[in-house]
């Protein structure tokens, strides 16, 4: 089976983390995306940046307006600035590399996704070599590779240690991270390997990079919005599964000084369906299979993130993990229905408000009001 988007457990949040080569524009497109500045203090820090951003979605303030809800709370994603990757997937794997391996998987191994940003404008890169954003992004690729091979080899060192010490020399866990290992020196990536649920199970504990579902972000110039510079990489990132999706961080920054007004009139001269923040966050969606469904009563309007195809109870659960346990149905409005006939009173008479049960498939736009015993 495949991989697919589970919420981390506790996690309220999305975790999408931001890798990219030096000189890719990464941290200036993290700047974009959450309205963070740069504190002078955290240059040259190794330190991750991370920030939280609310979900612009029109559909809350109408629910709000129709439950008379006095207050908003939108889904939010985390995002990640991680350190820049090197690209030095040629060179020596020492202990320096071990370290830097595990510091970068401490802070971009919990997350749901990861962007890999890629520098698509000017025409030298940051070593000052002609712009080639095919060979950058699949350097990036592979410096992720050799990431996740080092993590499986050491691992691998120390059941062999351990297993030194008893009769039994077998270990199911070994033999997946064997198996591992080769996919990875073939230069493939773990998320597009053939798994049984439980060695999918085995392997998250690990946090391998490219396990994860990857989207690819080419930071471009202004004047190269479709992305025609990139084409040999956009060829790569779909040679390999990947989406991508082109931003030009330097055009948003200039974009995010002005008035909803006056960025509304550059929107459109740009030809941009949205800013950068709501396509990112679009497409971390559309990458994760998620969705968002509502709760609402006369204190709080409440949008919540789910995997595409939960059902009414786990919906439930993330809400609160009594009402998982204490299940008893749900009612249920189609955000469609409750902006048409501007009532739950409307709704019920028109017949679009609905009761399901426990298996009930949410759908996005949902609004539900679960009825639990506690």
């Amino acid at each position: 089976m495949g991989w697919q988007y589970l919420p981390r457990e506790g996690a309220c949040t999305m975790k999408v983390g931001f890798v990219g080569l030096p000189g890719s524009g990464k941290t200036t497109l993290f700047n974009v995306v959450t309205g963070r500045e740069l504190d002078p203090a955290e240059i040259g820090r190794a330190e991750a940046r991370i920030g939280v951003v609310k979900v612009p979605d029109e559909r809350l303030p109408r629910i709000a307006e129709v439950y008379e809800s006095p207050k908003t709370t939108p889904p939010e994603v985390t995002f990640v600035d991680c350190m820049a990757l090197h690209g030095a997937a040629g060179g020596p794997r020492g202990d320096e590399h071990a370290a830097r391996d595990d510091s970068l998987t401490k802070v971009a191994g919990d997350a749901d996704a990861l962007a890999l940003v890629i520098q698509g404008f000017g025409d030298l890169d940051h070593k000052g070599n002609p712009l080639d954003p095919a060979a950058d992004l699949e350097a990036l690729m592979l410096e992720m590779t050799i990431t996740d091979l080092g993590i499986v080899e050491r691992r691998l060192r120390r059941i062999e240690g351990e297993l030194k010490s008893v009769r039994d020399k077998s270990s199911i866990e070994r033999n997946l991270l064997e198996r591992v290992g080769e996919y990875l020196g073939e230069g493939a990536l773990v998320r597009d390997m053939e798994l049984h649920e439980d060695e999918e199970r085995v392997l998250r504990g690990f946090n391998l990079l490219t396990a994860k579902p990857l989207l690819v972000v080419f930071n471009v110039s202004d004047e190269d919005l479709r992305a025609r510079t990139c084409t040999g990489a956009c060829a790569v990132a779909e040679g390999a599964g990947l989406g991508w999706i082109a931003v030009s961080a330097e055009l948003e920054r200039e974009l995010a000084e002005l008035d909803e007004e006056t960025m509304a009139e550059f929107l459109v001269e740009f030809d941009l369906e949205a800013p950068a923040r709501e396509r990112l966050i679009r497409a971390c969606y559309d990458l994760l299979d998620v969705i968002t469904f509502f709760t609402a009563n006369q204190n709080e309007a409440r949008g919540w993130t789910i995997s595409a195809g939960a059902t009414a109870r786990e919906a439930a659960g993330k809400v609160h993990s009594d009402m998982y346990e204490g299940f008893i149905r749900a009612e249920v409005i189609p955000f469609e229905s409750l902006d048409e006939h501007g009532s739950i009173a409307g709704c019920r008479e028109a017949g679009a408000l609905r009761l399901e049960g426990r298996d009930y498939q949410v759908q996005d736009g949902d609004i539900l009001e679960v009825r639990f015993s506690r």
